[in-house]
């Protein structure tokens, strides 16, 4: 049996969402969608930063969401999270083909807050392309 496709439908319910609502209440809805997520589907408790990697990345492919990698700078007191291939409803977003940048914004400050951590993530707009989403840990620059 093969998995239907709702493609077509949740495009047009993407469109329809963002004719309605508006950008940002459109990302406070998937915020609060991927804070859900990140709830029905835990993280596994993780000692280290590579064991958290490890164990979103292994929840990101059982749902086929893509692949998260972190970057630590200790010089910079920075962290950045990396998401290829991420899921995509055609250019839909800003920028173009990154809609579901508040979902993953949610799920992954979820998934911190489940490992003890308040971390605020902001999409890194001029680091992200249609192939990888980029989000800063901390204050907004």
């Amino acid at each position: 049996m093969t998995a239907p496709d709702y493609s077509l439908f949740l495009h047009s319910l993407a469109s329809e969402l963002d004719i309605q609502a508006g950008a940002e209440e459109r990302d406070a809805l998937l915020q609060s969608v991927g804070l859900r997520t990140a709830t029905r589907l835990p993280l596994p408790a993780c000692e280290t930063t590579e064991d958290f990697e490890l164990e979103c990345n292994a929840l990101l492919h059982l749902m086929g969401w893509g692949r998260i990698a972190l970057s630590l700078s200790q010089e910079k007191h920075s962290l950045t999270l990396t998401i290829s291939e991420p899921l995509r409803l055609g250019s839909l977003g800003t920028p173009s083909g990154q809609w579901y940048a508040a979902f993953y914004v949610g799920l992954l400050t979820g998934w911190f807050q489940q490992s003890g951590e308040t971390v605020t993530l902001h999409l890194n707009k001029a680091a992200s392309t249609p192939e990888t989403l980029v989000f800063d840990a901390g204050d907004q620059a």
